[in-house]
């Protein structure tokens, strides 16, 4: 222990003082930041020796390098007697002892923290992704050893990556790990960052699922009724607005064919919601109710299963109905593009790998997102299928498919099974996802699916004059803002609607008497029911600008 002289692998002497130490029990080494001067004793065969004498320059740098040394190995002491006292002072108080958690236990420790209830196997798997991948991400190797700084650049990572929503989920998730596994008084790196409030990284905007109008909302029918699993699931969770997941799971007990009224408790809130019972929804469960075999506690029994065994399947379905319902397809062959360019054809990944590799390595993509879509494309010129691959390393086919487009996109060569050939086809990914325009985020939003369904009841009840509290009841929201910021995103064609009910004859060029509308008991025109304010507000909803008050106002002037 004490001063060292270190060589480089061509055997020179590196020309830096370096220290080591044992404190508390633990050796420590230091480089010294003493510079290494004059001529060192040297050992018959050329070597640097400091049992030797040097010259006066080099003993001066010897005892300026002895007493920095002293210097860090006291302060090391120092540190770690503070450090004692601290753990002490913290098992006097909370009566537990004071324990460090790797980073590399990060997801284990935290699947095991006690809880009111345990989460399903998806979110804990994806708990455990996401843990695991911060994990890998730092080089600390106790969670009260990451920085601020380290944080601060983990969070600009994932916000460059993911949607705003999905980012501030993995973030709130990792600052509530540290705020449980580090020790009491240490400070939470994930909270030290100061953020703007109703801003996200990267610019990203929200862009919310898509309401369906009537009439599309009747196309959707029409495409799903040849299908019974998907026709009852498609007018069940229109009917009533609930999640996919509850709807699947709907069970007979839920179910009042006296009073006509739906009984749920919510499965993500544990509220209990009560709704009406409809038409179309009682011909579903009359229908359901006929097949019913022994004692089946599920209305869907089939839809129970798979969402259970393979939601992903049901999201899955879900989406290729919408794709099916709203794209228009062009099926005349072409292999020719507009420009006049041959289309290039679907070719087999093992031959073009390495060029597709190249382009990939070459793209702005994130660094883990490029070894991630890398190992996807060397697995599947592998012969590995997505299960395959989704079984060895836990990524879903989803993101399997995801990241071969994106290999697809930046290589420009098709490689995919099912790849179309077809001049003007839109694919399910094209007609259900939007690509987000001016951001750093690479994922498009998913805007049609299951939960359009849910937005579509919500913002018909509102267009409809359904008072706010009214639907909040019904769909099981716990605050009106969620409701309003989040599922009453009218599109052009409900604006049309309602603004052509509701806008004098004068604006809209409908009839010439002017149209009254009743409020209650006192009838007055559309003029005192705030025409122009509805008008201005409605353009903010649509061109995206409208504030949380834009969108409380206009609710309260539709409902006039």
């Amino acid at each position: 222990m004490g001063l060292q002289v270190r060589y480089r692998s061509n055997g020179q002497y590196v020309k830096t003082w370096y220290g080591q130490a044992v404190v508390n029990g633990k050796t420590e080494s230091w480089t010294l930041k003493t510079p290494f001067k004059g001529k060192p004793p040297l050992t018959p065969d050329g070597r640097i020796t400091l049992r030797g004498e040097g010259n006066r320059l080099f003993e001066a740098s010897r005892e300026n390098a002895i007493s920095e040394l002293r210097g860090l190995e006291e302060e090391a002491k120092q540190k770690g007697r503070a450090e004692n006292l601290v753990e002490r002072l913290i098992e006097k108080k909370t009566g537990r002892q004071v324990e460090y958690v790797k980073v590399a236990d990060l997801a284990a420790r935290w699947r095991d923290l006690p809880r009111e209830a345990s989460p399903c196997a998806e979110k804990q798997s994806w708990a455990d992704n996401m843990l695991n991948r911060f994990a890998r991400a730092v080089d600390a190797k106790f969670l009260y050893e990451v920085t601020p700084r380290e944080a601060s650049l983990y969070m600009a990572e994932i916000r460059g990556q993911y949607a705003a929503s999905t980012a501030d989920g993995i973030i709130s998730l990792l600052r509530s790990a540290f705020d449980r596994l580090l020790p009491v008084g240490m400070v939470n790196p994930f909270k030290a960052r100061i953020t703007r409030r109703g801003k996200s990284g990267c610019g990203a905007v929200t862009i919310h699922k898509r309401p369906l109008t009537a009439n599309e909302l009747t196309q959707l029918f029409e495409t799903a009724r040849p299908d019974p699993f998907l026709y009852r699931l498609t007018v069940a969770a229109a009917c009533t607005g609930m999640r996919i997941g509850d709807v699947c799971r709907l069970s007979w007990r839920s179910v009042d064919f006296r009073s006509d009224v739906l009984s749920v408790r919510t499965s993500k809130t544990g509220k209990p919601i009560v709704i009406p019972i409809f038409k179309p929804l009682r011909d579903v469960l009359d229908a359901a109710l006929a097949e019913r075999t022994g004692e089946n506690e599920y209305v869907f029994p089939e839809a129970a299963h798979m969402y259970q065994t393979n939601r992903s399947g049901v999201v899955y379905r879900g989406k290729a109905l919408f794709a099916r319902t709203f794209s228009y397809p062009n099926l005349e062959r072409s292999d020719v593009d507009e420009n006049g360019e041959t289309v290039q054809g679907r070719v087999k990944l093992k031959g073009v790998l390495s060029k597709v590799a190249a382009a990939v390595s070459g793209s702005g993509f994130a660094e883990t997102k490029k070894e991630r879509i890398l190992d996807t494309l060397r697995r599947v010129a592998a012969g590995k299928s997505y299960r395959d691959i989704e079984e060895v390393t836990g990524r879903k086919r989803g993101q399997i498919s995801e990241d071969l487009a994106d290999a697809e996109r930046v290589s420009g060569y098709l490689f995919r099974r099912g790849v179309s050939k077809w001049a003007g086809v839109r694919t399910m990914m094209d007609v259900t996802r939007q690509k987000r325009e001016g951001t750093c985020v690479v994922r498009s939003a998913s805007v049609l699916g299951w939960h359009s369904l849910r937005a579509t009841f919500a913002t018909l009840a509102l267009s409809a004059n359904v008072p706010l509290e009214t639907v909040k009841l019904i769909t099981g929201h716990s605050v009106v803002a969620t409701l309003q910021k989040y599922y009453f995103n009218p599109t052009v064609e409900h604006l049309r609607a309602v603004l052509g009910d509701k806008l004098p004859d004068v604006l809209t060029g409908g009839k010439e008497e002017p149209k009254r509308l009743a409020a209650g008991d006192v009838v007055v025109d559309d003029a005192a029911a705030g025409g122009d304010a509805v008008k201005k507000l409605a353009a903010k909803v649509a061109a995206g600008s409208a504030t949380d008050e834009d969108r409380k106002r206009l609710c309260e002037l539709l409902a006039e």
